[in-house]
């Protein structure tokens, strides 16, 4: 149990639920955007993006997005997070708009105690004003890890737990988060800033209890 946990939580430190960055409507004319952010998630964090937008009737500027993340500070390609889904409007009336964003996500760490995947969902819903050069929405999200593979390394076993079992774990962590965010466009170009509070599935309060990140996007 304390090998699993250990390997939950530095899992869990890399970021936190998914979100599409871009809070304006893109421009009428683009398909594409890709984008950059970085800031605090439990860690200093880098960001890139890619979203395109989908050809449905309900909502003109529904998406479907990527995005792929590292931490900064010390900057290792065993530890990242790969994410996805869908961004689409479930209510409209003019600029303001319900919005839900949703999709898998993929979690990796590896250090000299263990190496860990995740697997999860994670969804995050938006209220709030999205208009063509500015806007400012509430968020709010929740990321469920399914299921984590650990393989726990020979120093483990030998330091902390020796029969410590390599394998996959069910429900392996959660996460919630309140927030905003908000930006304003110049052309194709966005500059977004998202701030808010982070917890645990059980609203424990995290170590950092806050969240903020800046960046901006380009539409073409």
């Amino acid at each position: 149990m304390r090998s699993l946990l250990f390997s939950v939580l530095a899992i869990l430190t890399l970021t936190t639920p998914a979100a599409a960055q871009e809070v304006t409507r893109m421009p009428a004319h683009a398909r594409h955007a890709v984008g950059l952010d970085g800031g605090l998630e439990s860690a200093f964090i880098a960001r890139a993006t890619y979203s395109r937008r989908l050809d449905v009737g309900f909502d003109p500027n529904a998406r479907l997005f990527a995005r792929y993340t590292l931490p900064v500070v010390a900057p290792d390609l065993g530890d990242w997070a790969l994410d996805g889904g869908v961004q689409a409007s479930v209510l409209r009336w003019h600029d303001l708009r319900l919005a839900l964003l949703a999709g898998p996500v993929l979690r990796k760490t590896d250090n000299r105690l263990f190496a860990a995947l995740g697997v999860g969902i994670n969804a995050t819903l938006l209220v709030g004003y999205e208009g063509p050069r500015w806007g400012l929405s509430a968020e709010a999200g929740y990321e469920q890890l399914l299921a984590t593979h650990v393989s726990h390394s020979d120093l483990y076993k030998d330091t902390f737990y020796a029969d410590a079992k390599d394998g996959w774990y069910a429900l392996s962590g959660s996460r919630a988060r309140v927030g905003v965010r908000g930006g304003a466009r110049i052309g194709r170009f966005e500059i977004f800033a998202r701030a808010g509070f982070d917890a645990t599935g059980q609203l424990n309060a995290l170590t950092p209890p806050i969240y903020g990140t800046l960046g901006t996007a380009c539409a073409f």
